[in-house]
């Protein structure tokens, strides 16, 4: 017994071409043999769904299947070459199936108005110094330029210019793909619809140079490693008048030799004398100012933190800053003389509590 085409694709009888087409591609998408590896069910079913599609979505044989229910290609030689092409690419990957209904081979789909330049992105590195203040940085990077010599045309100057005879000077040509015909551009002009007799010497035919550039972009405070510095229009040039892409500068920040970065927040450590510690003292910390001091108690511990309000980093519009957390590391002496070893006797009778034994 033959299968129903339309439930096949869980279409009705009055289904557009746009909704088989639609109905197909859900269908395809969920049971191609590359989605279900080993899946022999799977496979079948997709070769189902490949042949209502080929009858359904061709005119002349989806006449013919409503009025006398019969498949066009069982019987025909041109069906036959046609169910052969469509049971053939399930074994092509479901990437190239899509490749092919929408856009045609090698050269792509075609364009048939302007387009945007494409964006060229670069990675800049900064200094942690240089992050933590607004600065200025220069970025050089290399794109595409019209050929001064030929002005773009790709030809020499007094080279006979007629219409391309790969594409009738249209810049396009059509593809059959199946039931479909797709527009893609002309390889051989790369769709300016022209061809000469002889190739521009400054650019080899190309109608366009690699340029070295050089911008100078504001780097704002409090930047981080992933921040993105954008210069408009700097890109690559667009096609057929579209605008210039973008210069998209991803920016990478050096590692601080005594601070790390979370957030907005700094985090760091000083080293400080027992005296210092146990009486209390003011001590230098490492920062990105000139000089920041911080105030310890008598009796600071070694892996107490402190916080410094306003000392981080800047966030955006610089009204706020974030913190500055330092750690204590209490650097304890060898006593070797014997006056030393004496002193810390002393001091150890003077304070006689053991800190392992907690109350």
């Amino acid at each position: 017994m033959k299968k129903d085409l339309y439930k096949v694709l869980g279409v009705s009888r009055s289904a557009g071409k746009r909704e088989i087409q639609r109905a197909y591609m859900k269908l395809a998408r969920c049971h191609h043999p590359d989605v279900n590896p080993g899946d022999p069910r799977a496979a079948a079913r997709f070769r189902d769904i490949q042949e209502a599609h080929r009858v359904l979505s061709h005119p002349k044989y989806r006449a013919l299947y409503d009025r006398k229910g019969e498949i066009a290609g069982e019987d025909q030689g041109e069906g036959r070459g046609a169910e052969k092409q469509s049971r053939s690419s399930d074994s092509r990957g479901w990437e190239n199936i899509v490749r092919d209904i929408f856009h045609g081979d090698a050269g792509g789909e075609a364009e048939t108005g302007s387009s945007r330049g494409e964006d060229i992105h670069q990675v800049l590195e900064i200094t942690f110094e240089e992050s933590f203040r607004d600065c200025r940085k220069e970025a050089f990077y290399q794109r595409e330029s019209s050929c001064k010599m030929c002005r773009g045309r790709r030809f020499a100057a007094g080279s006979e210019v007629r219409p391309c005879p790969g594409c009738s000077g249209s810049g396009l040509v059509q593809v059959q793909r199946g039931p479909y015909t797709v527009k893609k551009i002309c390889h051989h002009c790369a769709g300016s619809g022209e061809a000469g007799s002889r190739p521009c010497p400054g650019c080899a035919g190309k109608g366009s140079l690699l340029v070295t550039e050089r911008k100078t972009l504001r780097i704002p405070a409090g930047s981080d490693s992933g921040t993105r510095v954008v210069v408009s229009g700097a890109g690559q040039p667009g096609k057929r008048g579209g605008r210039r892409g973008d210069l998209v500068v991803t920016l990478r920040v050096q590692p601080h030799p005594y601070l790390e970065r979370r957030g907005y927040n700094l985090y760091g450590s000083v080293v400080v004398a027992v005296a210092e510690a146990a009486l209390g003292a003011t001590v230098p910390v490492p920062a990105l100012e000139k000089k920041v001091s911080l105030r310890m108690p008598a009796g600071t511990q070694g892996g107490q933190e402190f916080r410094l309000p306003g000392k981080g980093v800047p966030q955006p519009g610089g009204a706020k800053r974030g913190d500055l957390y330092v750690t204590i590391k209490v650097l304890i002496p060898e006593a070797r003389d014997p006056k030393a070893r004496s002193l810390f006797r002393e001091l150890e009778k003077l304070f006689p509590e053991n800190p392992r034994i907690r109350t």
